[in-house]
């Protein structure tokens, strides 16, 4: 009986056609389309590792801190490896930065996940020193270049104050040419601000005040990322200094001016503005204050602020 039974089994699996993938699949698909995709799927397959490595490595933008510091004392060595997209920027982990001073290796360091690398560092020359960090190729990120400034102040040079809007030619209002349809704010459109050209004397009258008797402590409120602002600086010439990122309220002046009284800078003696609020922060500090006044503001300035219209009278008033 098993015999039988084996042999029944035996024929009756004989007699079922096999099932065949490929003619199923072509009931349900169009030949024309199943080609194609297996022709993309092949594609995949061949792919050399290599240029899908390739294809996929990111440009990053690496921004270096200015530091400021004395002579012969401590410091931080800041980076930062940023990777910018349309819903802002964020930081790029487990890369290794090169810092250099004065076109000398100082050290490396590791970012983290938000993308910073700090290196302890110690200069013992005063001046202004060129901070350059550098993130070599790698399997994910492209190289990469940033550049800062180690600002080894004495503390006997008077630090000087300047916002950089008051460098710039005021930029022409812009009229929306379509005001029924206004168009929505992206998340990183407040950083892409540029500044004008620079306002006539401004840079010959700064070069004179760094040149003879001031340290330049650049401001800018945030409308203009801190390396744009650098790069706009370097390319107009305007002296070396340090730039800080402090929006034009009397709360983020104060803050900044306890941070450098803290940091042992008590020779913070001027500085050269716009709003009414920087006016009133340093007059009450007993500054000496520079304004450009802004034709919007409908409040009077301080009557202890020197108001002026061009860089040439800037200087008589310091």
């Amino acid at each position: 009986m098993r015999k039988n039974g084996a042999s029944e089994t035996s024929i009756s699996d004989r007699r079922r056609p096999a099932f065949n993938v490929q003619a199923e699949l072509e009931k349900l698909i169009p030949a024309p389309f199943l080609a194609l995709a297996g022709l993309g799927l092949a594609l995949t397959i061949a792919a050399p590792p290599a240029a899908v490595a390739a294809k996929e490595k990111i440009t990053g933008r690496l921004i270096v801190e200015d530091v400021l510091a004395r002579p012969g004392t401590s410091v931080t060595l800041k980076a930062r490896l940023v990777e910018e997209g349309l819903l802002g920027v964020k930081g790029l982990g487990g890369e290794t930065i090169a810092f250099a001073v004065r076109d000398r290796h100082a050290g490396t360091a590791l970012t983290g996940g938000d993308g910073r690398a700090f290196l302890q560092f110690t200069t013992h020359m005063r001046g202004n020193h060129p901070i350059v960090a550098t993130v070599a190729s790698g399997p994910r990120v492209a190289p990469a270049e940033g550049a800062g400034n180690l600002a080894s102040w004495e503390r006997r040079r008077p630090i000087l104050l300047v916002d950089v809007v008051t460098l710039a030619q005021r930029p022409a209002p812009v009229v929306n040419p379509l005001p029924d349809l206004p168009l929505p704010a992206l998340p990183f459109a407040a950083s892409r601000t540029p500044l004008g050209p620079p306002r006539d004397e401004a840079r010959h009258a700064l070069v004179k005040l760094a040149e003879f008797y001031y340290n330049v402590l650049y401001l800018h409120d945030g409308d203009t990322a801190r390396h744009e602002t650098r790069d706009w600086l370097r390319r107009h010439g305007f002296p070396v200094g340090i730039a800080r990122a402090v929006p034009q309220t009397a709360e983020a002046l104060l803050a900044l001016m306890e941070e450098l009284k803290t940091g042992g800078w008590d020779n913070l003696e001027a500085g050269i503005g716009r709003t009414r609020d920087f006016a009133q922060t340093l007059v009450k500090q007993r500054l000496k204050t520079v304004i450009f006044p802004d034709p919007m503001e409908k409040n009077p300035y301080p009557r202890r602020a020197r108001l002026v219209r061009a860089w040439d009278e800037v200087r008589q008033h310091l």
